[in-house]
């Protein structure tokens, strides 16, 4: 059973996912929107200029795909590179917000072209594209694969509904503009639910949101996203100076950065503890400056950088609100480093508590301080965390991501009773 696999992204997980299929034969195709090409013309014109290709490169990079072989790939490119100059340029979020839905609407329309092939019989799609690419697999007798990278809708609603309730700077200029297309959006990943043979989810935390939002629990199921390479040695940290903490990812309200600032402000470690936080900032000023003692921000780095980072570091801090997984965690597990983070990161499923790290509640400044102070209370114990928080990456690799997800699309197929014989394929 050939797969075509539609996504707009190059993320790592799609990439995965594609190479699940590829590494068994039966990948179809890729069909995504802009990559990046090493040896196309972009790279060449940027050579001119070289200032501007340091600042460019890094995020180039990020749209390569190495996963499959170039030949299946199936490139839309021109409508994300109208919404990242977009973006980029300086123009409205509703403005690239109404690029983002047309180029989504237009991408799984071709996908779903594609499936007039004869010899595809499965169309694994992403929430928001996939809903004319399920039509159109209606028409041609196509198997129907979901994936929902990210908690249900609903819940993130209801979420941002309550954090600006409780802390008014964060509401936006925009705000009423997505608040008024959120109903219609949201029934469009409804339509996508119910239409899917099966769905697959990233966590147990984001299968049960689902699970609560509509979906079929017999057709829904959790695989874990993998963690990079595990470094091959680990050198225990000294118990002197500060316990240090680093933050991985854009500082914002989904990632529960406002209760972290509360939380730093109201434990006071003065020299104890030393904040480095890696990416961008979209929390409100107001919330955040003048920066606390013991806080550094670094902007955005490449992940090599921030690999780098890690290496230095005690404890990651991740304690997100809602997050369908989070790879930062399994980032930080890759090379040694525990992790605080919160009962609503995915990527939960794979801390054990007190041991490669710690679980708080999620939307608690009072949890992260306690969970800060067992840190400087603890230093040792923090120590002995590391060589099972590198374990922790070791269990689970990508490969073994790959490994079960193909598991599951056939469980799933084969309970929606669609061509049997797909299990067998997989084996």
């Amino acid at each position: 059973m050939h797969t075509l696999l539609a996504f707009p992204s190059t993320a790592t997980f799609a990439q995965q996912a594609a190479l699940a299929f590829h590494e068994r034969g039966t990948l179809a195709g890729f069909i995504t929107a802009f990559v990046h090409h090493d040896h196309s013309v972009l790279p060449r014109l940027l050579n001119i200029a070289p200032p501007l290709q340091r600042r460019i490169q890094p995020q180039l990079k990020r749209r390569t795909i190495t996963s499959v072989p170039r030949a299946l790939l199936l490139e839309r490119p021109f409508l994300e590179i109208v919404r990242t100059l977009a973006d980029k340029g300086g123009a409205s979020a509703p403005t690239v917000d109404r690029i983002w839905d047309y180029m989504s609407r237009d991408f799984t329309k071709a996908a779903g072209r594609r499936l007039r092939r004869g010899d595809i019989r499965a169309v694994y799609a992403y929430e928001y594209t996939a809903l004319e690419a399920f039509h159109a697999a209606d028409r041609n007798g196509v198997a129907k694969i979901l994936d929902f990278p990210s908690l249900n809708s609903r819940q993130f609603e209801e979420l941002q509904r309550r954090e600006k309730e409780r802390y008014p700077e964060l509401k936006g200029a925009h705000d009423e503009y997505f608040a008024a297309r959120f109903e219609e959006r949201q029934a469009r990943r409804d339509a996508e639910m119910i239409a899917a043979d099966v769905i697959i989810t990233n966590s147990s935390v984001t299968r049960r949101s689902h699970i609560l939002g509509g979906a079929d629990p017999d057709k829904t199921f959790a695989v874990p996203y993998g963690a990079p390479p595990a470094v091959e040695n680990i050198r225990a940290r000294s118990t002197e100076g500060p316990v240090r903490v680093i933050w991985a990812g854009t500082f914002s309200i989904r990632k529960g950065a406002h209760y972290l600032i509360d939380a730093w402000r109201s434990l006071a470690a003065g020299t104890d503890l030393q904040l480095d936080v890696f990416g961008a900032v979209t929390l409100p000023d107001r919330l955040w400056k003048p920066s606390p003692s013991g806080v550094t921000f670094h902007g955005s780095v490449t992940r090599p950088e921030l690999f780098t980072a890690f290496d230095s570091a005690d404890v990651l801090i991740f304690p997100t609100l809602s997050d369908g997984f989070g790879m930062v965690v399994t980032e930080a597990f890759s090379r040694g480093v525990p992790v605080i983070t919160t009962d609503q990161a995915g990527a939960s499923d794979l801390v054990a508590h007190e041991r490669n790290g710690l679980i708080i509640q999620a939307g608690n400044p009072d949890a992260i301080v306690e969970s800060l102070r067992w840190c400087l209370n603890n230093r040792e114990k923090l120590d002995l965390m590391r060589p099972h928080a590198l374990q922790a990456a070791r269990n689970w690799q990508w490969s073994d991501y790959r490994r079960e997800l193909v598991k599951a699309v056939a469980t799933g197929l084969t309970r929606a009773g669609r061509s049997p014989e797909f299990p067998e394929r997989f084996r």
